[in-house]
């Protein structure tokens, strides 16, 4: 079960990760070089956060931070002054087993998905953070066909639900590094951590 971090304070710096696992062909003649996709592309944030002392939930953070550790993580995936309006109850409308489209229903008639917006999807209680890679709009009915980035990591099935206007990340707290913090003469706690999917 993932631990839900704190909300508030609000980070003060985002930086946006993104573990690729294809790569580059590069023939040792000097022939064309190849792009090659592999599945398992994926997400990641690093964040810095103000100094929090007892009284603005320091404790708390710490202990959710080592608690996921062991475990995973969920925060809300960073929107910033992008607001996503009201997308209705998204869900997925038929099964995908790969690609880089997605079938969705539930969404309000008219509801346009913008190139380089981020959502989430639930799939068998786990997050994944995809971005839609052009705009469109859901048809009268609320159905609507999407394009999106990076490839389908697992197996979608109907119903599975589109968090859009509240994408949250799911991941491990810092993978192969140590998590550390300062504890400044004011006895604030200093936080500084990376969150990266692991699937």
């Amino acid at each position: 079960m993932p631990i839900a971090l704190p909300t508030c304070p609000m980070p003060t710096d985002y930086t946006v990760l993104l573990r690729d696992f294809g790569g580059i062909l590069t023939p040792f003649l000097g022939g064309p070089e190849q792009r090659v996709n592999r599945l398992g592309t994926r997400f990641g944030l690093r964040l810095e956060m103000p100094g929090l002392d007892i009284e603005d939930g320091g404790m708390i953070y710490l202990s959710r931070l080592l608690q996921g550790r062991q475990s995973s993580v969920i925060l809300p995936w960073p929107l910033l002054d992008f607001d996503p309006g009201t997308p209705g109850a998204p869900l997925v409308s038929a099964a995908v087993t790969s690609g880089t489209s997605i079938p969705i229903k539930g969404l309000i008639a008219g509801y346009t998905v913008k190139e380089g917006q981020f959502f989430s999807l639930i799939h068998s209680g786990r997050r994944y953070i995809y971005m839609f890679t052009a705009d469109g709009a859901a048809n009268s009915s609320g159905d609507l066909t999407a394009s999106i980035f990076p490839l389908l990591r697992t197996p979608l099935s109907v119903n599975d639900v589109l968090e859009i206007a509240r994408p949250m990340i799911e991941g491990l707290v810092s993978p192969g590094d140590e998590l550390s913090w300062q504890i400044g003469l004011d006895n604030a706690r200093e936080f500084s951590f990376s969150v990266m999917e692991a699937a």
